[in-house]
């Protein structure tokens, strides 16, 4: 077949958390792209093409002859077009972790874990200026894509040279002279910088109080909705052990039940005492029952996993290991001289799994080839796209890595290998080279905007963050699901992976400036807001409960028949959203 003969366009799907199945991620994706194009003609008269021949293969791995990688192979071409030298054959291989994660965590170490985070925010907000670099410039990247926010005068010239005073402030000799690395030391070196030129320092003391103060009120929030999270589950957990003391209290003192509990043995029937420590001990056991104790071990246990940085801990050699194994496969699949472009795509976890792998990859290669290591020996220039959906990478980053020490250089050797956007593999001689583009969902509480992995030095290449609406009502756990479901997203994966489209090397020169790389970014039409209600509603309603049970407990007892009545009224409201949701379905279906 004549496609065959001019080589392939390859993609490396790394799946999300939990008991994923090998090969059925990666087919959700392949049959995606399908159905997108099928209904994009029958429904909507766009004549797009389709996939045909779509069947999976096997190949000897390119590393190790002895093992096998497969693949899913997907032609895609035009109804009127009979040459089949025009067609394109896309190549679907799968980066398959989960065996690797399985069954090491338990509920109890991973309910621990999660209520540990709550002391986060006060953390990040008690340490200087100085620490936790990557965490304060993600703040600034935020602001840079909001001019609005800006104060009169200030411009993008401004925010450059912001950034570059931030860098300069973590070296000498502004580290010997300003020690402690607080806000104020920031400022008071700022005024030795640029003494000589008082309009861009009045434009840059006054751009660093909106930065800090943009930084506070986000430490704020996520303090208010860590804290609202860990009183969420406290209060279904003492509401679910309240209602189950209630109905053994009820039960025991039913006649008819005596003679059954006393051939009962005592063991069995010590357990079933109207008392706090049987009710909640059923309480957890119920909680099992429904699926919650399981989703805490296989979904947040991968995560718990994943985010062990400490190689002193055991679980970060099976994080070590699911890298290698990322490492391996794009190995062999860019190794294959028929391949002549790779996409990478990747959902929830899966996105910093591809991410630190990616990151390890040029890592193997600078050490044989550092005056290029994008280019072998692992062929990563071949790399022109990496897509995540619904990613938690600002999150991980935000709660396991923006690190403490009092070791200086330490921090510096740390940023230094591990690298941003800035660097290879997604730059190349300091020009962006990989077009990063991340869908996000407000509704999707797993993912959001990604501002951490932004270039240190200056914000022309960051993050394409695209904003989509995947629901009608922001169902958190539908929301994450629902991106392979969103004609934008689908459709823009198509024309990624068949077309090529949003390649940054297309970005025109524009004299005197440089190349336009915004202009290959993809248009944010689908802005932020439309949850923002039902956000607000869910997040009073623990508030409400709680406040009603300190009414109740002051004996003020009209005042929280009313706060509860409201937070019923809420709850309401929410529960109605829902089902009218579920009712309507996708926003935007493929």
């Amino acid at each position: 077949m004549d496609t065959e003969k001019q080589g392939h366009v390859a993609v490396i799907y790394v799946h999300g958390m939990g008991n994923q199945r090998r090969h059925e991620e990666v087919s959700r994706l392949v049959d995606s792209i399908d159905i997108y194009l099928s209904n994009s003609y029958r429904e909507r008269g766009e004549a797009k093409g389709y996939l045909t021949k779509i069947r999976p293969r096997l190949e000897l791995s390119l590393n190790d002859s002895k093992r096998t990688e497969t693949y899913i192979r997907a032609i895609h071409r035009y109804a009127s077009d009979h040459d089949w030298s025009h067609a394109t054959n896309v190549r679907f291989y799968e980066v398959y972790w989960a065996p690797i994660m399985a069954q090491h965590s338990s509920v109890r170490r991973v309910l621990m874990w999660l209520f540990s985070q709550i002391r986060r925010p006060l953390q990040t907000i008690m340490a200087n200026w100085r620490e936790r670099q990557r965490l304060r410039r993600s703040t600034l990247v935020d602001l840079f894509e909001h001019p609005e926010k800006w104060a009169a005068g200030v411009n993008r010239h401004d925010i450059e040279e912001l950034v570059s005073l931030y860098n300069k402030f973590e070296k000498p000799p502004a580290l010997s002279v300003f020690r402690r690395g607080s806000f104020d030391d920031f400022l008071e070196f700022q005024k030795r910088e640029l003494g000589k030129r008082p309009d861009k320092l009045k434009r840059c003391l006054a751009l660093s109080r909106l930065w800090r103060s943009r930084y506070r009120i986000r430490e704020a929030k996520n303090a208010f909705l860590l804290i609202t999270l860990a009183l969420l589950l406290l209060l279904l957990a003492g509401i679910a052990t309240g209602l189950i003391l209630l109905v053994l209290q009820q039960l025991s003192g039913w006649q008819v039940l005596l003679p059954f509990l006393n051939v009962l043995p005592e063991s069995v029937a010590s357990k079933l005492q109207p008392t706090w420590p049987t009710a909640f001990g059923l309480a957890v056991s119920l909680g099992g029952l429904s699926g919650v104790g399981s989703f805490l071990k296989t979904y947040m246990g991968d995560v718990e996993s994943w985010a062990t940085y400490e190689e002193t801990d055991a679980r970060h050699e099976r994080r070590k290991r699911v890298i290698e194994r990322g490492v391996d496969l794009i190995s062999h699949v860019l190794k294959n001289p028929d391949c002549r472009r790779a996409v990478i795509v990747s959902h929830s976890l899966g996105t910093t799994v591809a991410h630190d792998t990616l990151l390890e990859a040029v890592r193997n290669n600078r050490a044989h080839n550092p005056t290029d290591p994008i280019a072998k020996p692992i062929r990563l220039d071949k790399i022109k796209h990496f897509v995540t959906l619904g990613s938690p990478i600002d999150k991980i980053h935000y709660f396991f890595e923006s690190y403490k020490s009092r070791c200086h250089r330490y921090k510096r050797v740390v940023e230094e290998l591990r690298g941003d956007i800035g660097n290879a593999p997604f730059s190349r001689n300091r020009k962006p080279y990989i077009h990063w583009i991340n869908y996000w969902d407000e509704g999707d509480i797993i993912s959001g905007a990604l501002y951490s992995p932004a270039n240190r030095r200056e914000f022309k290449h960051r993050v394409d963050n695209v904003h989509v609406s995947n629901l009608h009502f922001p169902d958190p756990a539908a929301s994450h699901l629902a991106y392979f479901d969103n004609r934008r997203v689908i459709g823009d994966l198509f024309d990624i992976i068949y077309k090529g489209a949003y390649d940054l090397s297309d970005a025109p020169l524009i004299p005197n400036t440089g190349y336009d790389y915004e202009s290959i970014f993809l248009n944010n039409e689908d802005k932020p807001g439309r949850a923002k209600f039902y956000t607000i509603s869910a997040i009073l309603i623990p508030w409400l409960l709680l406040l009603g049970l300190i009414f109740r407990f002051l004996n003020i007892n009209t005042g929280a028949l009313v706060i509860w009545s409201l937070a019923a009224f809420t709850s309401a409201f929410v529960l109605i959203g829902f089902l009218f949701g579920k009712i309507r379905g996708h926003r935007l279906p493929l």
